[in-house]
């Protein structure tokens, strides 16, 4: 039986040139673009967005101002969203290039690098925003957590990625998610009691229905420890809440001839 993980840096170059326009149709057009995109990114048309926000960027005729970075911004958001984390990771690079090492910038492109595979690059900025933003004030946190730390997993260091996790926790920043991951962190070194104890932490919290890989893991654990029983009572509750898959089907089969 096979457990989900829930979950699961390409340079965009920039070119804005240097020569100062007052043509009143150009900043209205630019506004335009930038709405346009904002009205697309809120529907959920990112392709759609990140088109209308490049417009917005290619229309530039001057010096770097406070309207590219709110477009660079939502691209960045849309980017991310998208899927095309490469490009996530290319724009959040220009915004630190361009308004500075902030925290909120890091924690993005922390996630965004986790999702090209840069797994490094994940972890680093991860640790940099930590030590720029000790307090944990700056948004984008729990994304770079959880990014940093799949990113361990990937490199086979389960131990560190724990050692994240538990330190999260402790710091009152844990919720269904990071219990998931440090489930799959304890399964990984084969301890189902440990696995089934975060797994069922993270069902205790009022958000726990995000995150239906809660259920399907919990039944991983106990089919593992030899409970087939209850874990087919999860699976169940899995299908139930959430719907059949393929896989989840082929685990209650297995289950119900145990």
């Amino acid at each position: 039986m096979k457990r989900k993980t829930g979950y699961g840096t390409l340079l965009i170059v920039l070119t804005l040139i240097l020569t100062m326009s007052s043509g009143c149709g150009e900043k209205v057009s630019r506004y335009t673009y930038r709405d346009d995109g904002i009205k697309a990114l809120n529907e959920g048309n990112y392709k759609e967005a990140i088109q209308s926000l490049n417009q917005a960027i290619d229309t530039k005729k001057g010096l770097v101002g406070k309207l590219d970075i709110d477009v660079l911004k939502y691209r960045a958001e849309a980017e991310y969203l998208s899927g095309d984390f490469k490009a996530a990771a290319g724009s959040y690079d220009i915004l630190i290039k361009i308004d500075g090492e902030k925290p909120e910038y890091l924690n993005m492109r922390s996630a965004s690098r986790a999702g090209a595979g840069d797994n490094d690059g994940a972890i680093a900025d991860y640790n940099r925003s930590m030590e720029l933003d000790p307090d944990n004030k700056a948004p984008g946190r729990m994304n770079a957590l959880l990014a940093a730390g799949a990113a361990m997993e990937e490199a086979g260091s389960p131990s560190d990625a724990m050692t994240l996790y538990e330190g999260a926790a402790a710091a009152g920043e844990a919720g269904p998610m990071l219990y998931n991951r440090m489930g799959l962190c304890k399964m990984a070194d084969k301890d189902w009691d440990g696995a089934l104890l975060a797994f069922q932490t993270g069902l205790s919290k009022p958000e726990a229905s995000s995150v239906p890989e809660l259920l399907f893991n919990t039944a991983v654990a106990y089919e593992r420890k030899g409970e087939f029983k209850k874990a087919l009572d999860f699976m169940q509750q899995y299908v139930s809440l959430h719907g059949p898959d393929e896989e989840a089907q082929r685990e209650i089969t297995f289950l119900e001839s145990r």
